[in-house]
């Protein structure tokens, strides 16, 4: 049978139902789409498993990495995981059918990530478009998984996960202020963005950015008070 001749015969087979209406599931389909996306990044800085010479370890990886993790905690918040103490080798110890992770590269850790993310995405397939449920545990299970593994990435790289998830709200509060919009994910200051994840001084042109205080969170550190520019950091 040709391709032209199997296309039509394949189309008799193909679910119409889309089971998707609770808003829980949308999350978590969100969540574990746009974890795999921000590892295709990743990925663009490899060749033959290594990150190439001209690309900043630090920035790079910690950069994307923490986008990653804003998806990761859509997954946490919706099934009510509480405890954030999960190392990976917790995470392995606890498993009765413990899973074969290959951990002893970055890229080769970030390949285990990216193979369970296909595993959660294939369960929320089968939910999606066969109406087949998914238990939370097994949800759970997934995430406790993600964030072990993407963890032990950022520490093979020696970066600071603190400080990886304080600047990624700056960025974020740089970007929507305190609520999302369509027109503002479009619409970026990438310059402002850019000087916030190197952790240089930035310029306040919209206070009704940061309603509260005009508070900036740079580099893990606190401004705590508004200057048309900020040129050093203030405790």
């Amino acid at each position: 049978m040709n391709w032209i001749d199997y296309l039509p015969l394949a189309e008799k087979t193909l679910s119409t139902q889309f089971n998707c209406q609770d808003e829980f599931y949308q999350k978590i389909l969100h969540a574990v789409i746009g974890s795999l996306t921000e590892v295709e990044e990743i990925l663009e800085n490899y060749e033959n498993g290594e990150l190439m010479v001209d690309v900043n370890k630090q920035g790079s990886i910690a950069e994307e990495s923490a986008d990653i993790f804003w998806y990761l905690s859509i997954l946490f918040r919706e099934l009510n995981i509480r405890n954030y103490n999960y190392t990976l080798p917790k995470v392995i110890s606890r498993q009765t059918k413990p899973d074969n992770f290959n951990i002893d590269t970055p890229f080769n850790t970030l390949l285990s990530f990216t193979k369970v993310s296909l595993k959660f995405l294939d369960l929320l397939k089968k939910k999606i478009y066969y109406n087949k449920d998914i238990s939370n545990e097994v949800m759970i299970d997934l995430s406790i998984k993600l964030h072990a593994l993407l963890t032990h990435f950022c520490n093979q790289y020696n970066a600071d996960i603190d400080q990886i998830l304080e600047k990624n709200i700056a960025k974020l509060k740089a970007r929507y202020g305190e609520k999302f919009s369509s027109d503002k994910a479009i619409n970026r200051d990438l310059e402002t963005e850019r000087k916030i994840l190197e952790g240089k001084p930035v310029e306040i042109i919209d206070e009704s950015i940061f309603p509260s205080e005009g508070q900036l969170y740079l580099d893990g550190m606190g401004i705590n008070r508004r200057t048309d520019t900020t040129s050093h950091y203030l405790d």
